[in-house]
């Protein structure tokens, strides 16, 4: 199994790769992000049955999931973010508040 920070890098070079001449900075990267976050929403209404949707990115929420986190982790390795790290202070924020 591949550790986050090798996720990162795969994710950044398929992009790369996919978009050669793409020029995205944090701010696009971001926006894309709220469109991933977006679909997994409408996935999840069209899941529930409150929304009725043909596109396709509304179909399987768990996809939509994995694009987000795709997008989350170009972003991170644009930024040379130490996720995994910065995860360990999460969960340790999380199990600290659990003790409270």
């Amino acid at each position: 199994m591949k550790s986050i920070s090798e996720w990162q890098k795969a994710l950044k070079e398929a992009a790369n790769h996919k978009f050669p001449q793409s020029a995205w900075g944090e701010a696009e990267r971001v926006a894309s992000i709220q469109e991933q976050l977006n679909d997994v929403k409408a996935a999840l209404a069209v899941e529930q049955g409150t929304l009725q949707s043909d596109d396709h990115a509304h179909q399987d929420p768990d996809h939509r999931i994995g694009a987000l986190i795709a997008d989350i982790l170009i972003l991170a390795e644009e930024r040379d973010a130490d996720v995994e790290r910065e995860l360990e202070k999460v969960l340790a924020w999380f199990q600290m508040r659990e003790q409270e």
